[in-house]
């Protein structure tokens, strides 16, 4: 008996663990290109970013989770909008720092981490599905629009 609880309790605390930790930083030969170059092409869309300061409290784990759900189900959409920074936690515990149109909060992932001034008007390419009345929006790829 005393076996089994220690073998479950072994087992549990490394699962729970890594439950919202998602996964290492890669890491690359920075000798053999410029960090700004590096980062844009590791930029993976269904991976949850690793800035703090867009995921804030939210779990990683969740968030990564629907980042790869929106990915494969959701619906190819093209816009021009900015990014409203929003302070909301949503039920489903996806960090989602901004909105896009006022209907769609945007994932915080790996491309989004990849945008410097979200201030300033962007063509996003991306994926959009609704989940329990939420509209996720993933962006895949930015440019700054025209001015």
């Amino acid at each position: 008996m005393i076996r089994t609880a220690m073998l479950t309790v072994a087992l549990a605390f490394p699962a729970a663990a890594l439950a919202c930790g998602g996964e290492a930083p890669q890491t690359a030969d920075v000798a053999n290109a410029p960090q700004v170059q590096l980062a844009a092409a590791h930029a993976d869309a269904t991976k949850c970013a690793d800035k703090a300061a867009l995921v804030g409290s939210s779990c990683r784990y969740s968030t990564g989770q629907m980042a790869q759900r929106v990915h494969a189900d959701g619906k190819d959409t093209a816009l021009t909008a900015q990014l409203v920074r929003q302070d909301k936690q949503l039920d489903s515990h996806v960090a989602a720092p901004f909105t896009v149109n006022d209907e769609m909060y945007v994932i915080a992932n790996e491309v989004v981490a990849q945008i410097g001034d979200t201030s300033a008007s962007m063509a996003l390419n991306g994926k959009v599905l609704e989940v329990d009345g939420v509209k996720y929006f993933l962006v895949t790829g930015f440019e700054k629009a025209a001015s």
